[in-house]
């Protein structure tokens, strides 16, 4: 084969080649992934590396227990970032798909726990207030130094008795 045509050979795949790249690239910017909680009371919206880039709640929140709330934000967060990370490896796969690489980037997608929906909370119920960690405890007042049992040097104990 002619030199000059291996150097034209060559540089076309590398043009293509960074195209190819381009557009990956660009693809996975736009890789964001948008999931809605199944009773529509949080909404979440993730980056393709998995940041939170945006929550939202609706009406339907309050009338969960900020226990029940904070499960269904982790859930719907986590689905969220599952999704992202299957769009970015589907893009990735014609590239690098069969590959060690491949093989890492797929080991970081996250996996779907599966937990209990949060109970369907009545209308007319109130919030419980409960602390994250339990009741406040006061804390326990240091304790005295004892005291020396010859506090004086004449013999007559002390004063301030």
């Amino acid at each position: 084969m002619n030199p000059e045509q291996m150097i034209a050979d060559l540089e076309s795949k590398a043009q293509q080649l960074q195209q190819r790249s381009q557009q990956m690239r660009e693809q996975i910017q736009h890789a964001t992934s948008t999931v809605t909680a199944p009773n529509e009371a949080v909404t979440v919206r993730v980056a393709p590396n998995g940041a939170l880039q945006h929550i939202e709640f609706s009406p339907t929140a309050m009338r969960l227990t900020h226990v029940q709330l904070s499960q269904l934000v982790m859930q719907t967060v986590q689905k969220a970032q599952i999704q992202s990370a299957e769009q970015v490896a589907s893009i990735v796969e014609p590239e690098f798909g069969g590959t060690e690489a491949m093989d890492f980037l797929r080991s970081f997608i996250p996996q779907q726990e599966e937990e209990e929906p949060p109970p369907p909370q009545d209308e007319d119920q109130v919030m419980r207030e409960v602390s994250w960690n339990g009741p406040a405890q006061q804390p326990a007042p240091p304790p005295r130094p004892p005291r020396p049992s010859n506090d004086d040097e004449d013999g007559f104990g002390s004063v301030l008795r």
